[in-house]
């Protein structure tokens, strides 16, 4: 009896089946040993045999769904744990392991209705009953007896105490261990079995959005999903902005694992000894790219747009020239000749008026050699600067005076001199914004990481772009260290989200290989880059939505995890904008949430079902006539009654315990449960002492020096 055809199950009703089936296996004893008794005189050995052999079919299939109605109903209020060695996740490059779980159906919202039900609280308290409740006495009782020495007299109630704590289904009295959240909302599957719930790698270029409260298992899904990421040879790229210690060993152990720790790179704030080197704005496909990055993290509503185009003209000059100049672009030199021009703008001048093509212009000027004829201008005490300029550097405003007789024509030269022609105060207010934004990137140790130094041999730390990962196949770890630093953390995460928003456009255009000699482009490997972002509102800017639309063109696949709607909604501060954000995300996975917008986003796209409901009628009729011999009629009645409700509702959501979600997959809903990891490596000593002090919040100590570590580069590999 599967119950599956009956339109109410009753899975909560006492077990029935257990005194039937047991009836069944003595009258197979008894057939046996008795038969006559049954027989009477047709009894023979065959029949006897033959009549135990029916009795014993029926007992046994009566016992086995009376037993699996007791485990459905254990298991409401304890689940199996799920635990899995990492080498034991399938690795697949056509679908993606999430954990175990179903398809939720329409049975499945009717069971978890009928558990809701006032007739089946019992189930729900099952701790509050007497026999329960004496259980956990007697075993409190003999832990704390067995101290004494009396062991002979304690050794059967110390067994007894052991069988009554076993964990069981069959154990009446099991104890039941304190989950949070409503354990039920996943176990009305488990009628049937569990399956491995996976999604298509192909649909995750469609990304996925991952969302839940802390402290419930996103970071773990996290590990799941990189750990397969990294065995499929992609690119990896994960940005961690509070800086899960669990998540960092994770990646260094798969990725050794993998045979991958080559391509392994950290980059962290928070630990600038060890970290890996990153430039954000010195790799680029357009000059422009350098002032869009900067420009995006500037406020840019209502008076403040027009504040933000002079920021980025004049960081677009400054990148410009410092390119023709061969000089690399970072914040360093940005802050540098963005507090003071006049040094920019002379070693620029210089540069143009030395080139061959410049001197043809400057001997039809009747100038032989522009240097005189500038230290000339500066020494004549006639030739006064305006008052503009008054406040500036005069050989850099005698070179400008001296370029412009020239009659030389240069772009950036012009855009130089225009800029250095305001009077300065004046033009610092107009960039006032860009200079708080550069001090967040260049104070402290930061500097080093984000301004590499890339003269500098001693350094043993990596430096890294994009460009490189993308093509060689690297593994990223990216923590932002923004619990001590949310400022800095923010500015420096959207600088990178928005240097791989130019490199997917890059390569959406020209391809992988772009740029490079032939004789390198069958070596390039093509592999979809997979990137994670946790705590996702922290780093999305408005740079996002094109790299989340146009992205899987370019083998971009995004799972950005995020705690509510209202965080996204909030970094944006304009519902519109979040609302392209949410829209651009296909796969959609939902842990347990505190907010009811959030879990709106998921029940709003489901269907209502269709629920029943057995209702008991009972009624009694008298009978008023006299001369009737019936004085009353009875009647007692079952019906069932439907109504549609939610497929599952917000409280659903709500009240989801750890490591448990419901994904939207392909436009089908399922119920999960993540997998928790049992196995542990060893780390590197660097590596483990980041460990040690990212699981203890605390921040490394000044005076720990490379020396003090052995010969391992934890940017690349060990």
């Amino acid at each position: 009896m599967s119950m599956s055809k009956y339109p109410i199950q009753q899975l909560l009703r006492p077990a029935h089946e257990i005194p039937v089936g047991i009836a069944y296996l003595l009258a197979a004893t008894l057939s046996v040993l008795s038969s006559s008794v049954l027989l009477g005189a047709v009894s023979t050995p065959a029949v006897s045999w033959a009549l135990a052999l029916a009795f014993s079919a029926r007992g046994i299939y009566r016992l086995y769904w009376g037993c699996r109605l007791l485990k459905y109903q254990y298991e409401l209020r304890v689940l199996p744990p799920f635990e899995i060695a990492s080498s034991d996740i399938p690795v697949s490059k056509k679908e993606l392991y999430l954990g175990k779980g179903f398809e939720w159906r329409a049975r499945h919202t009717q069971r978890r209705t009928d558990v809701d039900r006032i007739e089946f609280d019992y189930h729900k308290d099952r701790n509050s009953k007497i026999a329960y409740k004496i259980a956990r006495g007697f075993e409190a009782w003999v832990a704390k007896t067995g101290i004494n020495k009396r062991v002979k007299q304690l050794l059967l109630l110390t067994q007894l105490a052991a069988l009554t704590s076993i964990k069981s289904w069959a154990n009446p009295v099991a104890p039941i261990p304190y989950v949070e959240g409503v354990p039920e909302i996943h176990a009305v599957g488990l009628w049937e079995k569990e399956g491995i719930v996976t999604v298509k790698q192909g649909e995750r270029v469609a990304h996925m959005f991952v969302v839940g409260t802390t402290r419930v298992g996103k970071t773990r899904l996290a590990e799941v999903l990189v750990t397969q990421d990294i065995h499929n040879d992609e690119v990896v790229i994960v940005f961690d902005p509070k800086g899960d210690a669990d998540l960092l060993k994770r990646m260094y152990v798969e990725a050794k694992k993998a045979g991958r720790l080559h391509q392994f790179y950290c980059f962290h704030l928070g630990f600038p000894e060890f970290s890996a080197r990153y430039n954000p704005v010195g790799t680029f496909g357009r000059i422009t790219e350098p002032a869009s990055r900067i420009a995006s993290q500037l406020p840019g509503e209502g008076a403040s747009a027009a504040f933000r185009e002079f920021t980025w003209r004049y960081v677009n000059v400054m990148s410009k020239a410092l390119t023709s100049l061969g000089k690399t672009i970072t914040y360093d030199n940005l802050l540098l000749y963005g507090a003071d021009i006049d040094p920019l703008l002379k070693e620029y001048l210089e540069y143009l008026l030395d080139k061959p093509e410049a001197q043809v212009t400057l001997n039809a000027r009747n100038i032989a050699d522009w240097r005189i004829a500038v230290q000339n201008i500066v020494d004549n005490p006639e030739i006064k600067q305006g008052r503009e300029s008054a406040s500036r550097d005069r050989k850099a405003w005698a070179t400008a005076r001296l370029y412009k007789e020239s009659g030389l024509v240069d772009a950036t030269a012009h855009a130089l001199i225009k800029t250095f022609e305001y009077e300065k105060s004046f033009y610092d207010k107009l960039v006032a914004s860009l200079f708080p934004l550069l001090e967040k990137l260049t104070s402290g140790p930061t500097a080093e990481l984000l301004s590499p130094n890339y003269t500098d041999t001693n350094d043993p730390r990596k430096i890294f772009d994009w460009d490189s990962i993308i093509r060689t196949g690297g593994i990223v770890y990216v923590g932002l260290d923004a619990l001590s630093d949310a400022e800095v953390a923010q500015a420096v995460g959207n600088s990178m989200f928005s240097d791989l928003t130019s490199r997917a456009g890059s390569i959406y255009k020209g391809g992988l290989t772009k740029g490079l000699p032939e004789d390198m482009v069958s070596l390039i490997k093509k592999r979809k880059i997979c990137v994670h972002a946790d705590e996702f509102n922290e780093l999305v800017g408005k740079e996002f939505i094109p790299l989340a639309n146009k992205g899987g063109g370019a083998n971009f696949q995004l799972t950005v995890y995020t705690q509510t709607l209202s965080d996204i909604k909030a970094r944006f501060g304009d519902d519109a904008k979040a609302g392209q954000v949410i829209g651009n995300l296909g796969s959609l996975v939902m842990l347990r949430v505190k907010e009811e917008a959030t879990a709106e986003l998921l029940t709003s796209q489901l269907r209502d079902v269709e629920v029943n409901q057995l209702t008991n009628v009972s009624g009694v009729t008298d009978d008023t006539n006299p001369d009737s011999e019936t004085d009353f009629t009875s009647r007692n009645e079952q019906r069932i009654t439907s109504q549609y409700v939610k497929t599952i509702t917000t409280a659903d959501l709500m009240d989801l315990p750890k490591g448990q979600a419901f994904a939207r997959l392909g436009g089908k809903l399922h119920k999960i449960r993540l997998p928790l990891f049992n196995d542990e490596s060893e780390l590197p000593e660097g590596l483990s002492f980041m460990y040690e002090q990212m699981n203890n919040n605390r921040k490394v100590v000044e005076d720990l020096k490379w020396a003090e570590l052995p010969d391992i580069d934890l940017r690349m590999a060990a």
